[in-house]
C-alpha cells in the first residue's frame, strides 16, 4: 500500500488511547528549500558582462583593422602595356625588313648551291670537262696520225715537228708572228717549244720542210723559220675520247679518230660521233701539264671495222 492508504486506515489501538477520540491525521508540512534566485541573477549578470566585454573586444579589433583589410581588399591596379613609342617602332620595322632579305638571300643561295652541286656531280660521272682538257690536248697529235709508239724518243722528227706546228695553228696568238700574205713565219725555237710541250723534254729534232699531200710546212735555213699557212682549211681527223682509265698519274685514253670533222663540233656536239677507228693514248700528268708518253693499238674496234 502507498502512503495515502496508510493514512486514511482506522487504527483501532489509537483510537483507545486517545479515548476513544480519532486523532487527526498530522498534515505533513513541506520544508521549503531557499530560493536560489539571487545566485542564478549574479550569473546572468556576469555572463551578459561576459558577452558584452567580448562584443567589445570584436568591435574594436574590426574598427582598428577596417583600413588596413580596405587596403588588402582594394582590386589592385592592372599593370600598363608599354606601348612602342616611334624611335622602337622603326628600330622593329628594320628588324623585319632585314629578316626578309636574309631570308631571301639563304632561299638564293640554297637554290645556286644545288644547282652548282648537280652539275659538278653531272661532270665528274661522265668526266666531261676531263675529257675536253685530253681532247684539246692530243688534237694536234691526232692531226698527224703517227703510228704506235712505246717511247717518244723513238718518234720521227717530222711527226714531232707536224704536231708542234699543229698545236700553233690551234692554240697559239698567231699575231705575234710576222706574216706573209696567208703565211705566217714561226720561228724553229716557237716549233721546238711546244714539241717539248707535247712529247717531253730532252727530245732532238732535224728541222726541214714538211711537204704533204694537202698542206705543207715550208722550213727557211736562211732565217730558221717555218713558213706556215695561217688558217688551213684542211683536217684529217679530230679526237672523240671515249673512255678514261687512271692508274696513279698515268691516263690511258681510248680515243676515237672522227674525220673530217672540225674539232669544235666534235667536243661541243651532243650527239656522240662514229669514230673511223680507236686509239689508246698513254699521258702523264705533272700539275696541270700533260705529257703523252705512248700510243697503242686498241681493244675496242669501231663499227665499221666490225662489220667487215
Amino acid at each position: 500500500m502507498d502512503n495515502n492508504d496508510n493514512k486514511n486506515f482506522f487504527d483501532y489501538d489509537s483510537y483507545i488511547k486517545a479515548g476513544g477520540k480519532k486523532k487527526k491525521p498530522r498534515k505533513s508540512v513541506t520544508r521549503k528549500k531557499p530560493a536560489a534566485a539571487p545566485k542564478a541573477e549574479k550569473n546572468k549578470e556576469e555572463s551578459k558582462e561576459s558577452i558584452e566585454n567580448i562584443r567589445k573586444m570584436f568591435d574594436d579589433a574590426l574598427d582598428e583593422k577596417a583600413d588596413d583589410m580596405a587596403e588588402f581588399t582594394a582590386a589592385e591596379p592592372e599593370p600598363e602595356m608599354p606601348t612602342l613609342n616611334g624611335s622602337h617602332g622603326t628600330r622593329r620595322r628594320l628588324y623585319m625588313l632585314l629578316g626578309i632579305i636574309i631570308s631571301l638571300l639563304a632561299i638564293v643561295g640554297l637554290v645556286s648551291t644545288v644547282n652548282f652541286s648537280i652539275d659538278k656531280i653531272k661532270a665528274f660521272a661522265d668526266n666531261t670537262q676531263q675529257k675536253n682538257e685530253f681532247a684539246k690536248f692530243i688534237y694536234p697529235i691526232v692531226i698527224c696520225d703517227p703510228a704506235p709508239f712505246d717511247q717518244t724518243v723513238k718518234l720521227r722528227s717530222d711527226t714531232m715537228l707536224t704536231a708542234a706546228i699543229w698545236d700553233i695553228i690551234l692554240y697559239e696568238d698567231k699575231s705575234k708572228y710576222e706574216s706573209d700574205f696567208d703565211y705566217i713565219i714561226v720561228p724553229e725555237v716557237d716549233v721546238e717549244q711546244h714539241a717539248t710541250k707535247l712529247f717531253g723534254s730532252g727530245l732532238s729534232f732535224s728541222h726541214e720542210s714538211i711537204l704533204g699531200a694537202d698542206i705543207s710546212f715550208y722550213y727557211e735555213e736562211d732565217i730558221k723559220s717555218y713558213r706556215i699557212p695561217s688558217n688551213p682549211k684542211y683536217f684529217t681527223y679530230s679526237p672523240y675520247i671515249e673512255e678514261i682509265t687512271r692508274v696513279g698519274e698515268r691516263y690511258t685514253l681510248t680515243v676515237g679518230y672522227v674525220s673530217p670533222t672540225p674539232a669544235w663540233l666534235t667536243l661541243t656536239s651532243d650527239e656522240s660521233p662514229s669514230p673511223e677507228k680507236y686509239v689508246d693514248y698513254v699521258v702523264s700528268k705533272r700539275g696541270n701539264e700533260y705529257t703523252l708518253v705512248a700510243i697503242q693499238q686498241s681493244d675496242k674496234k669501231a663499227e665499221i671495222e666490225g662489220g667487215l
